[in-house]
């Protein structure tokens, strides 16, 4: 319910702005790349029932995007609203040490979907756009192959919050942006194993590059 009443209001901010002035309003398509800044984290040691474990990142993979935006120009301030499907890999290093001393290491991928909402506002000096504001990631879903692991759940927020800014540049109707974006929750929080929460200590961040194509 509030991932649709979120949606819907971002369609009516667009809706309602679209019978002012052509030249104040916008609306379009967006899709782009991101590439995590989080490495290197430090190994998680769990104390499972049956083994010890021991997991660390191994490789975060680019992630894509892609979906809608709208732009509203105000007394100089341009406002800049979008809803874009985020999808995303990691693989982590799972090592196991059972009760007799020996060692197995795998590989365990997980992939994750969040729908997000960045709400920038911007100036532009010359030809180049400086903005700045909030993003809100909803979890849509998630496969993992930690699952393959004894004792191991997901608990993902519905909700997480962060900030972006960056620089945009306009060549005729396209909208190329860089982003750089800040989050208010650990890297890897989502990780339960036997009912006890895990994270890593650092906030993840990534850096977002975007193409966007006005109507």
């Amino acid at each position: 319910m509030k991932k649709a009443s979120f949606i819907i209001l971002l369609s009516l901010i667009c809706l309602s702005s679209s019978f002012g002035q052509k030249d104040k309003f916008e609306i379009g398509l967006r899709i782009g790349l991101q590439d995590h800044n989080v490495m290197p984290l430090e190994t998680l040691s769990i104390n499972s029932a049956s083994e010890l474990l021991e997991v660390s990142v191994d490789e975060i993979d680019y992630g894509f995007h892609a979906g809608v935006y709208c732009r509203l120009k105000a007394l100089g301030i341009i406002i800049e609203p979008a809803a874009l499907l985020n999808s995303q890999s990691i693989s982590y290093k799972v090592t196991s040490t059972d009760n007799s001393g020996n060692e197995v290491e795998s590989i365990k991928r997980e992939y994750y979907q969040n729908i997000d909402f960045p709400i920038l506002l911007g100036v532009k000096i010359a030809f180049v756009k400086i903005h700045v504001g909030p993003v809100m990631h909803l979890h849509l879903n998630s496969t993992s192959e930690l699952f393959d692991v004894n004792g191991y759940e997901q608990k993902f927020n519905d909700a997480t919050f962060g900030y972006q800014g960056g620089l945009g540049v306009d060549i005729k109707k396209l909208r190329i942006q860089l982003n750089y974006e800040g989050n208010f929750t650990r890297f890897g929080n989502h990780i339960v194993f036997d009912g006890e929460s895990y994270n890593f200590s650092e906030n993840p961040s990534r850096l977002i590059g975007s193409i966007g194509v006005a109507f």
